[in-house]
C-alpha cells in the first residue's frame, strides 16, 4: 500500500472556486481508482489560493488481473452453414491471443454473438495515473476558464506546477507545457525556488516551513486563534461573520491578522452600515465589546509574513476612515431627503422590460399586501401598507446605491424608516422583507414583514413567468424556486392562512400583461414541487405528501395538518385495508369517465344501498371536520365506511352486462373516491412490500 499526493500548483484562484474545485478533484480522483478496482483507505484535502492538493492513503500499487468477456462477430459471421469456423472466427480470436477452440456463443439482445475470456495482466497504478491525471485535471470544471499559451488547456487560472508523488516516486506526466514532478512552491513572498518532496508524509510540514498552512482547518484555526486575542487585546471580540472567514481562509496562505483603529466619531454610524464599510471595501473584521456594542477597532487579515506591519496598518487606517467619511456622508445626505420623496422617483427607474418601473411594483406591492391583510386580519393594516409603500426607496438612496453597499438594500430602508420617525412596527417590516435570501437566512419575524415578503416574492415570481423566464432542469437565473421555498416557508411558520392559488390569481391580476391560464398552472406547480419538498424536509414520508398533494389543497398550513393527520391515522390497524380498498376504486375507475351522484332507483343490490346510504349520512359531518381542519376526526369517520366497502366489492359486480347499472355503479365509487380525497388520496400510499402505483 502506498500513499498518492496529487497538487495543482496555479496562479491566485479566485476565492469562491478553491474549496469546489478541491473536492471535485478528490472525487474524480477516487472514481478513477474505483474503476480501475484500486482500493484505498482515508484521503486528506489540502488548498489554498495557488494550489488544489489531495492525499489518498493506502493505495493499492497494483491493479489487480482480472478476467474479463469480450464480445466478437455474430455467430452468422464467425461460422458456415456447417458450424465450422470462418476466417472472422480465427482472426477475432488470434487477435486477442486465443484459439477458435475457446469461443462460445451467447444469445444477446440483437442477436446471437461469438464470445471469448481472456484475462488482462495486471497492471502498475503508476501506469493508469499516468495515463489518466492530464485528462482528469484538465476536465476540472470551473464557472470560467482561460488559456495561458498555445496549447489550448483550460482551467480557472493559469497551471504553473505538478506535484504527483506515488510514496517516493514521482509520476511523470505532462499536462500543456507542465511536466508533472516531485516539486512544490513556498509562499510567493518568501521563496521563489521550487521545493523538493521526497515523501507524501514531507508535503505539510515542507510548506509550513516555507509560509503555507496548506491544511484549510488547520489555516482557519489559525485565522480565529489570532483574531480573537487581537480583540481580547483590546477588551472586544470579534463580530461572527463566516462569510468573511471563508473568503480570509480562501485568499491566504500564511494568513497574519492585523489589529488597527478608527476615529470614535464613527460609530455613530447605524452597525451594518459600519460592519458593512469594513467587511466589503477592505474585508476587514468588526470588533465589539461583550453588551455587542461595536468599538474602534478593525482587524484585517494579510497574506503578507514578516511584512511591515506598521506601514500596512496606516495604509489601512486611512484607507478605512476615507470609505467611512463616505459612508457617513451618504447617510447625511439621505436623512435629509428622506424616504417618502424617493418613492415618486422610483417612476424613473426600470424594473423590468416591459413591466413597468419601480413605483409600478411598489403600487402593486400595496395591493397584494390589501389581499394579504384581508386573507389573514392583522390588526393595524395601515402599518403594512406604510411598509409596502416605502419599501423600495431605499434602492434610491445614495448609500445604497453604492456598489459595496447594495447587500444592505432593506436594512438600509429599516434604519432609516426608524431615524425618520416611522412607526417601529414598519421599519421593522421594510427591514425583513427580503427575508430569507437563502436557505439558511432566518425568516420574518413580525407577522407584517412576512406578509411584505411573501407579498414581494409573489410578485417577483409571477413576472419572471409572464417575461417568459420560466426555471427549467438545473437553470434558475432569478431565484423563483428559492423564492417560492422562502413564501412556504414563512407561511409554515407563522401558520398563515394563505391560500397559493388565489395569492398567484390576484397577483397576476394586478399586471397590465395578459394574463393566461398556463401562467397559472405553472407557478401552482412550482408551488407544488417545492411544498412537496418542504413536507419531505419535515418528516412526512413521500408516499403521504404525494397523497395530500394530488388532491386540491388550498393553504400550506393546511396540506401539513392534513400530513401529519395521515401519518398518525397511519398507525390504525384497519389502515391498511382502507388504502387497499381505495387503490382499488381508482383501479376500476381508470380510464372511465362518469361524473355525477349515483341514481338511487338503479342501486338494485343491497351492499349498494347501504354503502350509499352511509356515505350520504356522513358527508356533512364529514364537510364540517375538514372545514374545522379536524383530518384525524374526518379519516375515523371515513374508516366507519370500510365494512360496507368491502361487502360491496365481495357482492357486487361492479363491471356488470347492463351498461346502465355499470355507468351508476361506477358513479357511487366516484362518489365514494370524491370523499376520501377531500383530505388525501389515499392510492398514492404505498403498502409495505408494495410497488408505487
Amino acid at each position: 500500500m502506498a500513499i498518492l499526493l496529487l497538487e495543482i500548483g496555479t496562479e491566485e484562484l479566485p476565492p469562491g472556486v478553491v474549496e469546489n474545485a478541491t473536492f471535485e478533484l478528490r472525487q474524480r480522483l477516487l472514481n478513477l481508482l474505483s474503476e480501475n478496482k484500486l482500493p484505498v483507505g482515508n484521503d486528506q484535502l489540502f488548498w489554498t489560493p495557488r494550489r488544489l492538493a489531495v492525499k489518498i492513503y493506502d493505495l493499492a500499487l497494483t491493479k489487480p488481473a482480472v478476467e474479463v468477456e469480450i464480445q466478437g462477430p455474430p455467430k452468422k459471421a464467425a461460422f458456415d452453414t456447417n458450424g465450422n469456423p470462418t476466417k472472422t472466427a480465427t482472426g477475432f480470436a488470434r487477435s486477442h491471443g486465443r484459439s477458435v477452440k475457446d469461443l462460445y456463443v451467447k444469445i444477446t439482445d440483437r442477436g446471437e454473438y461469438v464470445f471469448l475470456k481472456k484475462i488482462l495482466p495486471p497492471v502498475p497504478t503508476e501506469a493508469i495515473l499516468g495515463r489518466e491525471l492530464p485528462s482528469l485535471i484538465s476536465t476540472l470544471p470551473f464557472p470560467k476558464t482561460m488559456r495561458w499559451d498555445d496549447t489550448g488547456i483550460r482551467f480557472s487560472r493559469p497551471i504553473r506546477w505538478i506535484l504527483c508523488l506515488l510514496d517516493s516516486s514521482p509520476i511523470r506526466f505532462t499536462l500543456g507545457n507542465t511536466i508533472a514532478d516531485r516539486y512544490t512552491f513556498g509562499h510567493r513572498n518568501f521563496t521563489s525556488e521550487p521545493l523538493l518532496v521526497t515523501t507524501p508524509q514531507d508535503y505539510e510540514q515542507l510548506l509550513l516551513e516555507h509560509k503555507v498552512i496548506a491544511d484549510p482547518k488547520r489555516r482557519a484555526a489559525f485565522i480565529q486563534e489570532r483574531l480573537q486575542a487581537l480583540a481580547r487585546s483590546v477588551n472586544g471580540q470579534i463580530v461572527e461573520d463566516k462569510d468573511l472567514l471563508e473568503e480570509t481562509l480562501n485568499i491566504t496562505e500564511y494568513p497574519e491578522p492585523l489589529l488597527g483603529t478608527f476615529d470614535a466619531e464613527f460609530l455613530e454610524l447605524p452597525r451594518p452600515v459600519l460592519i458593512t464599510a469594513l467587511r466589503m471595501h477592505q474585508r476587514c473584521f468588526s470588533v465589539e465589546n461583550t453588551q455587542g456594542n461595536l468599538l474602534p477597532y478593525f482587524i484585517a487579515v494579510l497574506n503578507t509574513p514578516d511584512c511591515n506591519t506598521g506601514l500596512v496598518r496606516r495604509w489601512y487606517e486611512q484607507a478605512i476612515e476615507s470609505r467611512l467619511r463616505d459612508a457617513r456622508f451618504f447617510v447625511d445626505a439621505d436623512l435629509k431627503t428622506g424616504l417618502e420623496p424617493l418613492v415618486e422617483q422610483e417612476k424613473n427607474v426600470t424594473w423590468i422590460e416591459g413591466l413597468g418601473s419601480y413605483y409600478d411594483k411598489t403600487i402593486r406591492l400595496v395591493q397584494i399586501c390589501h389581499h394579504l391583510a384581508e386573507t389573514t386580519g392583522i390588526p393595524a393594516p395601515e402599518k403594512l401598507d406604510r411598509a409596502a409603500y416605502l419599501c423600495k426607496a431605499d434602492l434610491l438612496t445614495n448609500l445604497v446605491r453604492e456598489k459595496e453597499f447594495t447587500a444592505l438594500q432593506g436594512i438600509v430602508g429599516s434604519i432609516y424608516a426608524r431615524l425618520l420617525g416611522e412607526d417601529p412596527v414598519v421599519a421593522q417590516a421594510i427591514g425583513e422583507h427580503y427575508l430569507p435570501k437563502t436557505a439558511d437566512d432566518p425568516l420574518p419575524r413580525s407577522i407584517p414583514g412576512a406578509l411584505l415578503s411573501i407579498a414581494d416574492k409573489i410578485d417577483n415570481i409571477c413576472a419572471t413567468y409572464l417575461t417568459g423566464n420560466i426555471p427549467t432542469g438545473s437553470e434558475d437565473p432569478f431565484g423563483v424556486r428559492r423564492q417560492a421555498t422562502g413564501i412556504l416557508r414563512i407561511i409554515l411558520l407563522h401558520h398563515l392562512p394563505v391560500a397559493i392559488d388565489r395569492l398567484i390569481e390576484t397577483t397576476l391580476n394586478f399586471f397590465a400583461a395578459i394574463k393566461t391560464p398556463q401562467v397559472v398552472q405553472l407557478i401552482l406547480a412550482l408551488f407544488q414541487e417545492r411544498l412537496n419538498a418542504l413536507l419531505i424536509e419535515n418528516g412526512i414520508p413521500y408516499d403521504v405528501a404525494n397523497a395530500v398533494l394530488s388532491t386540491v389543497w388550498h393553504t400550506p398550513a393546511e396540506a401539513l395538518a392534513r400530513a401529519h393527520s395521515l401519518v398518525e391515522f397511519s398507525h390504525s390497524p384497519d389502515f391498511e385495508k382502507l388504502i387497499t380498498g381505495q387503490k382499488r376504486v381508482v383501479n376500476i375507475l381508470r380510464g372511465q369517465t362518469v361524473a355525477g351522484l349515483p341514481d338511487p332507483d338503479l342501486l338494485t343490490e343491497p351492499a349498494e344501498k347501504e354503502l350509499f346510504n352511509q356515505a350520504k349520512t356522513i358527508e356533512p359531518k364529514l364537510n364540517q371536520l375538514i372545514e374545522q381542519q379536524h383530518y384525524h376526526a374526518a379519516l375515523e369517520l371515513l374508516l366507519n365506511l370500510r365494512p360496507a366497502i368491502d361487502r360491496l366489492f365481495d357482492d357486487v359486480l361492479i363491471m356488470c352486462p347492463d351498461e346502465k347499472l355499470r355507468t351508476n355503479r361506477l358513479k357511487l365509487l366516484h362518489y365514494l373516491r370524491s370523499l376520501f380525497t377531500r383530505i388525501a388520496d389515499l392510492s398514492e400510499i404505498v403498502l409495505e412490500g408494495t410497488k408505487p402505483t
